[in-house]
Order: C-alpha cells, then sequence, then structure tokens
C-alpha cells in the first residue's frame, strides 16, 4: 500500500517529522513519497488515492493559510485513510483540527487520525527559544512520539487529539486571516542585509523579493516566520519584540531542503 505525505515546513519542525513518519513507514509500506505543499499548491487538483497524512505546524492557533489553500485543491473522494500531524510549542489551545476535520469532510473525506507533537515554538514576538540543552531534550523526546505515531499510522489506528479553547482559537485565527495583506507590514530590517538572497529562497508564498539589496515583502505573507530566522546576519526583525532573540531552525533539517523547487 502506499502512502503520501503532505508537509508545510518554515523552519524545519514538520520536514523533520514528516522525514521521521516516512522513513518509519517505509518500513511497513510498500512506497511512501513526500511532497512539499508550496512546491504543488499551484496544481488545479489534486486527488491522492490510497493512505495521505498532512504534517504541518500550528499558525495562529488553527491551520495555516497557505494549508487551506492547498486543503480546497484536494479530492479526497479515493482516499482510504487520512491522518494529520501538527507541529507545535503547544497545543492544547487550538481549534485546527476542529477545522480540519470539517474540510476533509468537505472534500470527500475522513479524517481518521490526528496527532500534535509538542516541538520547539518559533514564535519569537511572543517568547525566545529556551536554552539549547532544553530545545534538544524537547526534540527528542518529539522523535519518541513520532515513533508512536508511526506505529498507529501503520496499523490505521482511528485517533482524536484534545484540543481546548476553540472558540477562542477561532476568533483569534480569523482576526489574523481577515487581513493577510497587513501580516507583513511589521518586518525590518535591524542590520546590514548581505544580500544573500535566503530569505526570498525559503519563503514558502515567494512572497519576498530581493529589491537594491534588501527584502521587499509583497503583502502576501503567513507569518511563518522562516525569513526572520533563515537570516544568516539576523537583521530581519517583526516588531519591536524580536530583536536580540535567538534563530532557529530543526537541528536535523538542511537549509537547503526547506528552499522551494524553483530555487534548487
Amino acid at each position: 500500500m502506499s502512502i503520501t505525505i503532505y508537509y508545510l515546513s518554515a523552519t524545519g519542525n514538520s520536514l523533520h517529522a514528516a522525514k521521521k513518519l516516512a522513513e518509519k513507514l517505509s518500513l511497513s509500506e510498500t512506497n511512501v513519497s513526500l511532497y512539499s505543499i508550496p512546491d504543488i499548491i499551484k496544481e488545479t487538483a489534486i486527488t491522492p488515492k490510497g493512505s495521505i497524512g498532512l504534517v504541518l505546524p500550528l499558525h495562529f492557533f488553527a491551520l495555516p493559510i497557505l494549508v487551506e489553500e492547498f486543503l480546497s485543491k484536494l479530492d479526497l473522494s479515493q482516499t482510504s485513510y487520512v491522518f494529520a500531524v501538527i507541529t507545535c510549542g503547544f497545543h492544547y489551545i487550538s481549534n485546527a483540527f476542529h477545522e480540519l476535520k470539517q474540510i476533509i469532510e468537505n472534500r470527500h473525506g475522513k479524517l481518521h487520525a490526528a496527532f500534535y507533537v509538542d516541538m520547539v515554538s518559533i514564535y519569537l514576538p511572543l517568547n525566545d527559544l529556551p536554552p539549547r540543552s532544553k530545545m534538544l531534550k524537547r526534540l527528542l523526546s518529539a522523535d519518541d512520539k513520532l515513533d508512536s505515531i508511526a506505529e498507529k499510522i501503520s496499523s490505521h489506528q482511528t485517533v482524536s487529539a484534545h484540543e481546548y479553547f476553540n472558540l477562542i482559537s477561532k476568533i483569534i485565527h480569523s482576526r489574523y486571516n481577515s487581513h493577510p495583506e497587513k501580516l507583513d507590514e511589521q518586518f525590518s530590517l535591524s542590520g546590514n542585509c548581505s544580500d544573500c538572497g535566503l530569505c526570498a529562497k525559503i519563503c514558502p508564498r515567494a512572497n519576498i523579493i530581493i529589491e537594491a539589496g534588501s527584502p521587499k515583502w509583497l503583502h502576501s505573507c503567513t507569518q511563518c516566520l522562516a525569513c526572520l530566522h533563515i537570516c544568516p546576519e539576523k537583521s530581519i526583525e517583526l516588531g519591536i519584540r524580536t530583536k536580540g532573540r535567538k534563530r532557529y531552525h530543526h537541528p536535523d533539517i538542511g537549509l537547503k531542503d526547506l528552499f522551494s523547487k524553483r530555487f534548487v
């Protein structure tokens, strides 16, 4: 049996999770394929067959905007088992799986298994990164959970994820979704830009161009913060609270793995 996994990853957490699941599932399944959502979202219709998985981050307590757009193109009528894994810093305040379940049903499918995996929160406007020792311990714990998740997926178990404060989460998420053109208005440069272009290469929305030696945001942002974390000069900021805070990408994921195919 084949499994198709679609993933969205800004700083590598979800890509690492997708790769680890693919590695474990390939031991019991004949074929496991990985597809980056930003690289295939331009296709007009996507009709997977058999088992499919979604591996994605939590954005503003719900689904990322890009994932919502991707799901609108899916026809799940030929799927037999659908699972989803959401990576996050703290998962109890969320409406993601309530939303995802309804969307999948509208796309003629059924969400059979839902899992949260707590990793490292990368939303620096709220909090700085934890100390490295604590971060690595958290990532090791996440790997153990992914091993357990792979076993459940392999045996096609039905699993529900617990979520709380759904209404509050929905209101907050709706607030950010209502004006996506404003999500990049507070990005700025606090230091010298080296004109390396990495921010443009890693943006999953192709929302950044390099103009006159500096990044320019095109107002189609999802605030995934990939550009902020990837900048080798640490010169990209979002508002005033990110200045001086540490940057992150998953230690087991190379930067090129996060680039759009148009740059690979």
